[in-house]
């Protein structure tokens, strides 16, 4: 195996690794101190930094056992996904001398890991709480940027490891020209 090719995919590996290191992070610190969060999560589903004249305060979820229930489950995604990372991010490194089909095959754990990651941030924070809950509109809209960032990163990081690699056969060569 090529040196470019292990650093290829020692790339790839550290990428799922991260991202689930973050979502480990994040749920533990939801469990260790769920004020934090807790008390941000209650203004957005309770809708009271938008403006008290729109015409959406309808969508308000002011029942705190739904709201605990959508915590729980925002703390229980979080830390699946930092689990079906931290599995991709072992396979991965199992397939590192693999064969090309071997280490394509082994990036379905990281692949699940990142899209559950894509799904918090786009479903979870840019469509619940930034357009249902109108998060935009409040005077807590920073987290719609990090929520942006971290799809971007995550995303990015998705079509990255998905991406073929080059065999060891043509790692380094240019392209040959068809014949004809």
């Amino acid at each position: 195996m090529s040196f470019s090719l292990l650093v290829l995919r020692a790339s790839k590996t550290i990428l799922p690794f991260l991202v689930g290191a973050y979502f480990f992070l994040a749920g533990i610190d939801n469990i260790i101190d769920p004020s934090a969060n807790w008390s941000y999560l209650a203004h957005v589903l309770s809708m009271d930094t938008v403006p008290a004249n729109s015409s959406l305060g309808w969508r308000a979820l002011r029942s705190p056992t739904a709201g605990r229930l959508l915590f729980g489950g925002l703390v229980a995604w979080e830390l699946g996904t930092s689990l079906l990372c931290f599995v991709g991010t072992v396979r991965l490194f199992q397939a590192w001398f693999g064969s090309r089909w071997q280490f394509a095959r082994s990036k379905s754990w990281a692949v699940a890991g990142l899209t559950c990651s894509l799904v918090e941030w786009l479903f979870f924070f840019l469509i619940l709480a930034g357009e249902w809950f109108q998060l935009w509109r409040g005077t807590l809209s920073a987290a719609l940027d990090v929520a942006t960032r971290m799809f971007a990163i995550t995303a990015l990081s998705l079509i990255y490891l998905t991406q073929e690699e080059c065999g060891p056969e043509t790692m380094g060569e240019s392209p040959r020209k068809s014949a004809g």
